[in-house]
C-alpha cells in the first residue's frame, strides 16, 4: 500500500520524502505523548496540525483513499487514539470530496485536508439509524433559508471550539445532511462519562437547541443516498486503525520474544501466524481501497467483512501480545494493555462488530444507509 520510494535517477520522490517526514513526526512528536494522550486525556493538537500539514490527511484523487489507510496505520501502530482522530478527519474530508456543495468544498475543504482546522464525524446515530438500530436522535423543522435542529447526540469525538462536524437530522419523514461549527449558536458540548481508552480524544456529547442551519451548509439532502455513496469509503478509512493495531501488536510480541521465548513459543498465536495474517490483509485492503466509488458501492458487503474480519483479528493480536508479555504488559503505562483496549474500541467504532454480523446477515440488499425497518 506505499508508493515507490526513489525516482529512476534514484533520489526519493515526493512521496517517500512525504512518508519519511510523516514517520519522523510520528516518532519524534507522538511517541513520547502517547502515555500522556492515553492516561492523561491530552488531546494531540500540536501533532494533528503537523500532520496535515505534511499531507498526512486524505489526499484527493485515485489513491487518496490507499494513502490515508496508510498514514492512519502508521499513527495507529504507535497510538490508537490519535489513529482514530486521523480518521475522524479522513471522514469529514471524505463527505466533503463527495458533496454536490461546491462553496463547501471551494471553502472549508482546504482547511481541513491541510490540518489548519479540525473535523469530527457525528454520524455514529444517522448510520444506526439506518440500519434500523436506533432512532434519529436529531430533528429539524424547515424555516425561511434553512433549517432548525434540535436533539442531542451522546458521543461525538475530534471537537473544539473553532471544528467543524457534519450530522444527519429528521426532516418530517426525509433527513438532511449539514455541516455545523462547535462554537455556532445553540450547539452546546457537556462533558461525557471516563472511558478505558480513548480519553485523548476531545470526545464530548453534543447538545442543539434550535441550531440554524443555512441551505448552503447542507451536504445532501435527502441525506440516504449520499450516506449510500459515501459508506465505502468511511468504512474503508477505518481500516487504518485495525492495520496499526496489528502491526503494533506483532511489534509488541516480537518484543516480549527478546526476554520470553522459551515460554511464549507454547503460546497458541504467535507473531508468525500475525505477520502472514497482516499481509493477508494489506492486499484484501489495497485492492478495494483502489476502486472508484461506483464500484466500490457494488462491493459493499467485501468491504463490511473486511472490516469485521479485521476487528475481531485485532481483538485477536492484542490479547496474544498482552499474553506474550505477561506482567509487563499489564503494567498502567505499557503498550500491550493498551493496545487491547484501543483494540475493544475498534471493534465497537460504528459500524460495530455487532451491526457489522446484522447488515452482513440482512443480505445483499442491505447497506449502511438504507433503512431496514421503521426507526
Amino acid at each position: 500500500m506505499t508508493s515507490a520510494s526513489t525516482t529512476t535517477a534514484g533520489t526519493p520522490s515526493v512521496a517517500a520524502q512525504g512518508d519519511a517526514a510523516l514517520a519522523r513526526l510520528v516518532r519524534e512528536q507522538l511517541r513520547p505523548r502517547v502515555v500522556a494522550i492515553d492516561r492523561q486525556g491530552q488531546y494531540p493538537a500540536e501533532f494533528l496540525r503537523h500532520f496535515g500539514a505534511l499531507g498526512g490527511f486524505l489526499p484527493p484523487g485515485p489513491g487518496g483513499i490507499a494513502s490515508a489507510i496508510e498514514s492512519t496505520a502508521q499513527v495507529a501502530q504507535v497510538c490508537g487514539s490519535t489513529a482514530f482522530l486521523t480518521w475522524c478527519q479522513n471522514a469529514c474530508l471524505w463527505y466533503l470530496l463527495n458533496t454536490p456543495n461546491q462553496a463547501l468544498r471551494d471553502t472549508v475543504l482546504p482547511e481541513l485536508a491541510t490540518g489548519i482546522r479540525m473535523g469530527a464525524t457525528a454520524l455514529s446515530n444517522p448510520v444506526k439509524a439506518f440500519s434500523g438500530i436506533e432512532a434519529f436522535k436529531l430533528s429539524a423543522t424547515r424555516v425561511q433559508g434553512g433549517y432548525r435542529v434540535n436533539g442531542s447526540l451522546p458521543w461525538v469525538s475530534n471537537l473544539g471550539r473553532d471544528h467543524a462536524f457534519p450530522s444527519i437530522f429528521k426532516v418530517g419523514d426525509s433527513t438532511a445532511m449539514a455541516l455545523f461549527d462547535c462554537a455556532q449558536p445553540g450547539v452546546a458540548q457537556p462533558p461525557t462519562a471516563p472511558f478505558i481508552a480513548l480519553e485523548g480524544t476531545a470526545t464530548f456529547a453534543l447538545r442543539f437547541k434550535d441550531v440554524f442551519v443555512p441551505e448552503s451548509a447542507v451536504l445532501a439532502a435527502p441525506a440516504a443516498p449520499f450516506v449510500q455513496q459515501v459508506q465505502p469509503g468511511f468504512v474503508l478509512l477505518q481500516t487504518g486503525i485495525g492495520l496499526g493495531l496489528l502491526r503494533g501488536a506483532i511489534e509488541d510480541m516480537t518484543a516480549a520474544d527478546r526476554t520470553h521465548r522459551l515460554a511464549n513459543q507454547h503460546l497458541p498465536d504467535r507473531p508468525a501466524f500475525f505477520a502472514e495474517q497482516l499481509a493477508l490483509f494489506e492486499t484484501r485492503i489495497a485492492s478495494l481501497a483502489q476502486l472508484p466509488t461506483t464500484i466500490a458501492v457494488e462491493r459493499l458487503r467485501d468491504i463490511l467483512q473486511l472490516r469485521l474480519d479485521l476487528a475481531e483479528l485485532v481483538l485477536r493480536a492484542t490479547m496474544s501480545a498482552v499474553l506474550h508479555a505477561g506482567a509487563a504488559g499489564f503494567i498502567a503505562t505499557a503498550a500491550p494493555q493498551r493496545r487491547h483496549r484501543e483494540a475493544l474500541f475498534f471493534a465497537i467504532l460504528t459500524p460495530a462488530t455487532k451491526h457489522l454480523r446484522l447488515l452482513l446477515a440482512a443480505g445483499p440488499s442491505a447497506t449502511v444507509g438504507e433503512p431496514q425497518h421503521p426507526v
